[in-house]
């Protein structure tokens, strides 16, 4: 099996020579070739010599041999088909041409030599004879050649000699022994010979690669980049040979640049040629228009035989030839102008970019500057803010630590006070309920049947002792201060027998002194609220853009909290003269945080609503708390002074609104212990009208004071009016405690004078607002039962009237006359018509 590699087709590009019309130019063209050549060759050849016989005499001492490569992977005795990679014959023409250019080269030096000694001396600028993209093109070929003959070894060469002679070399080796260069058809005629040998099998080697002998590997190929001395390394190298690449290119660069390439060739030649004479065209120009800048009148002869002197020196066709040849346009002076008036307006662009780079620059050191001034006068400022903001914030900790550890104790102190509270509370109110059911049980049960020597009898006995005795000095107090128009049951039995007063005064005494030592131990810029406020009021007044960031006027609410809560341990609004909150000194102290004299306060200020929050988080939990446990609903005092408190918090306070979570939980705490009270408190005994007929009587007397209490807690709730809502109003004092005991208690109690003031007194609790809304004659629809109840009290008035004398008609006439009114005033309009007069 033969394998043959076609050598890739690469395009060069053809050196151009410019042939002038004249005869000596073209001989010296000729010559300046020739000489070229032999300066390129002489500079290789000797280099290519030396390492061809260093080459020859390492082979010989280690007794190196070639054998061909065996492509197989059996073992290296297996048998198989092999194939030979020919040596290329071209390094060996190479090594001839340039042989022969060494000596045209070295006779070319002795020739120069000698014109040089000829020559006279001048004092115009002498130019070389090549011009600058000559000279490039020949150093460029020499470090080509160079290249490539540093690569060849000396083996090449004698294997090749054999080789050339059967591919037709020998004559191409005769015309190198003669001087001559092969013309364009002997070129081609070797081509057409390689390609033959191509297709008949042969192929022309890439590399001088060396082949690996006594190698075991099973694939055995040659490598392009294999150039190891090593006869023990058996691993292959599959990277590529770029060197051996690189060497072809430069060989038939070489080739295409001495004797030109194929046909197919033409158009990149062509290309390359009008290149080469644009390049000349432009550099004529130049040194056209320098000339003619230059030159003038007086120096004429002196420029035009110096233009001579050079055109003769030029190895290129002339200015005006090459123009004509190329087809290109002179340069004229309007293109240079254009040319330099471009380029004059890139240099302003970048000159102006450069200014204002400049002027940026400036700019930024003069804002450094002030930068550095400002920063230098603020130093001083700066170390005074340093100093401050340290202090408050070692001053910050310390409070806050002070307070983690008093704030357990303000609690117990609170939790202690209001337990006080709450016990003295339910202690009445059980009394009052144990008397209710002592009074049910003695005016219900016949005496006859009740063992009065039984502990149970002793001790009512004593209870309604004491209960007779608290009535009698209420009674007598009332005539001190000569109240009239008061019946049973409308005051409250709050009276404490001695023992109980002082227990209670012993206990809160012990709480008001462990409120006063509770800051004992704490110094004053601590144990105050003065100290607190002075402290971050001074950091407001100095800094007050870090005061408003660090949002301390939302957190003082809650660092005052403790010593508010301290201060209010005593507070109690439902005790007489209990001190109102606004009168304490922290309130004073607190009120005007923040503000000075002719200030004007911003909206936006959390100051303005530091003593509402106060309220919202420590004077409604407190009074909270007060309704649920301590507040009686049957205490007429109580209730109104409670109900001045919330009154007056909702309308000083914006805070204290129905959308607030805090105020919804009072007012849910005072409906629930409203609903309690009626629950357990209200009671509305039963007897017959024969019992009821005598006043004096214990069970007539209790009968009408139960009635009373239950009309005194009906003016309670209602005057919860405006506080509570309508519906909840409505629900409470109408369906729960009007129509439900009351109206019951009057249809019982029989028509007589008492009898209208207790509707009177029932009708002046009403709100008038509820009937300032209704458009027809008739009432509120849970007043419906008293209007029939007034109806027929006024029809047995009439009647007992016509039976009575004169003066009881009177009497009888007057108290229809006052029931018509009531009915007027709760805008029951069909039934004071109807009233018979």
């Amino acid at each position: 099996m033969s394998t043959s590699f076609k050598k890739p087709r690469r395009n060069f590009r053809k050196k151009v020579i410019t042939i002038d019309s004249d005869s000596d130019n073209e001989s010296r063209n000729e010559n300046n070739f020739e000489n070229d050549q032999n300066e390129i060759k002489s500079q290789i050849i000797s280099d290519d010599q030396i390492k061809k016989s260093k080459k020859k005499k390492k082979e010989e001492s280690q007794g190196m041999h070639r054998s061909s490569s065996v492509l197989s992977f059996k073992e290296e005795n297996e048998e198989g088909e092999v194939f030979k990679v020919k040596k290329s014959s071209h390094s060996k023409r190479i090594a001839k041409q340039l042989k022969l250019a060494s000596k045209l080269a070295r006779e070319e030096e002795e020739k120069s030599k000698k014109r040089e000694e000829t020559s006279p001396q001048r004092t115009s600028p002498v130019y070389r004879e090549d011009s600058y993209e000559d000279r490039e093109d020949k150093d460029e070929e020499i470090r080509r050649l160079r290249a490539e003959f540093q690569t060849l070894n000396g083996e090449d060469l004698e294997e090749n000699e054999s080789e050339e002679e059967t591919e037709g070399g020998s004559q191409l080796k005769k015309m190198m022994k003669k001087g001559e260069i092969p013309d364009a058809n002997m070129i081609h005629m070797i081509r057409k010979r390689r390609q033959q040998a191509r297709d008949f099998g042969d192929f022309i080697p890439l590399d001088d690669t060396e082949r690996a002998e006594n190698t075991k590997s099973r694939l055995v190929r040659d490598d392009d980049n294999d150039k190891s001395d090593d006869e023990d390394d058996e691993r292959m190298d599959f990277s590529v040979n770029t060197q051996a690449r690189d060497r072809i290119k430069i060989q038939n660069d070489f080739l295409a640049a001495e004797h030109g390439s194929d046909n197919e060739d033409s158009d990149q030649e062509r290309e390359w040629e009008e290149q080469q004479i644009k390049k000349g065209v432009s550099l004529g120009s130049e040194q056209q228009t320098d000339g003619s800048l230059s030159a003038t009148p007086a120096h004429n002869d002196q420029y035009n035989g110096y233009q001579e002197t050079t055109m003769e020196k030029k190895s290129f066709t002339p200015f005006q030839s090459l123009t004509k040849s190329a087809g290109s346009t002179i340069i004229s002076m309007e293109v240079i102008r254009k040319r330099l008036q471009d380029r004059l307006n890139s240099m302003d662009e970048v000159h102006r970019s450069h200014a204002r780079e400049r002027d940026s620059l400036v700019s930024d050191i003069s804002d450094t500057e002030k930068s550095i001034e400002t920063c230098q006068e603020q130093v001083a400022g700066l170390e005074e803010r340093y100093r401050f903001f340290q202090e408050m914030r070692g001053y910050v900790r310390d409070l806050v630590d002070c307070l983690s550890e008093k704030v357990p104790e303000i609690d117990n102190l609170e939790q202690r006070m209001l337990t006080l509270w709450r016990n003295r509370a339910r202690k009445l109110v059980s009394r009052r309920q144990q008397d209710v059911r002592d009074q049910c049980q003695e005016y219900m049960t016949s005496n006859a049947n009740v063992d009065m020597n039984s502990p149970e009898a002793q001790e009512r006995q004593r209870r309604a002792a004491e209960r007779e005795a608290r009535r009698s000095r209420r009674r007598r107090a009332r005539e001190l201060k000569d109240i009239v128009g008061h019946h049973d049951g409308l005051s409250s039995d709050e009276e404490e027998n001695q023992s109980e007063i002082a227990k209670y005064n012993l206990e809160k005494e012990s709480v008001l002194g462990s409120q006063e030592r509770v800051f004992e131990d704490v110094v004053e810029d601590f144990s105050e609220v003065d100290s607190v406020r002075e402290h971050f009021e001074e950091w407001k007044q100095t800094y007050k853009d870090t005061y408003q960031d660090a949002y301390i006027g939302l957190c003082l609410p809650k660092l005052f909290n403790p010593y508010i809560r301290l201060s209010l341990i005593n507070w109690n609004p439902l005790e007489a003269n209990c001190l109102d909150f606004e009168d304490t000194k922290w309130f004073e102290t607190l009120i005007f945080y923040g503000f000075k004299l002719q200030e004007t306060i911003s909206k936006g200020d959390d100051d303005a609503r530091l003593l509402p929050s106060i309220v919202e988080k420590v004077i409604l939990p407190k009074l909270t708390v007060l309704a649920e446990s301590v507040w009686d609903p049957l205490s007429i005092t109580q209730t109104s002074r409670l109900v001045n408190v919330v009154s007056k918090l909702s309308q000083d306070y914006p805070c204290i609104q129905a959308n607030n979570k805090i105020t919804q939980h009072l007012l849910n705490a005072i409906v629930k212990r409203i609903r309690t009270t009626l629950e357990d408190d209200v009671f509305m005994p039963l007897y017959p009208k024969s019992v009821l007929e005598n006043r004096s009587s214990n069970s007539s007397v209790f009968f009408h004071r139960q009635l009373w209490v239950c009309i005194k807690l009906l003016g309670n709730i209602l005057s919860w009016h405006g506080i509570l809502s309508n519906q909840m109003l409505l629900s409470l004092s109408l369906d729960g405690l009007l129509n439900r005991y009351i109206i019951l208690g009057l249809c019982n109690s029989g028509v007589n004078k008492e009898t209208i003031q207790k509707c009177q007194s029932i009708i002046s609790t009403f709100p008038r607002e509820w009937f300032s809304d209704l458009d027809e004659d008739r009432t509120m629809p849970q007043l419906e039962n008293l209007s029939r109840f007034l109806v027929s009290a006024a029809k047995t008035l009439y009647t007992e009237g016509h039976s009575k004398h004169d003066f009881d008609k009177k009497d009888s006439r007057e108290y229809i006359k006052q029931i018509s009114k009531m009915l007027v005033n709760i805008h029951a309009m069909e039934y004071a018509v109807n009233l018979p007069m």
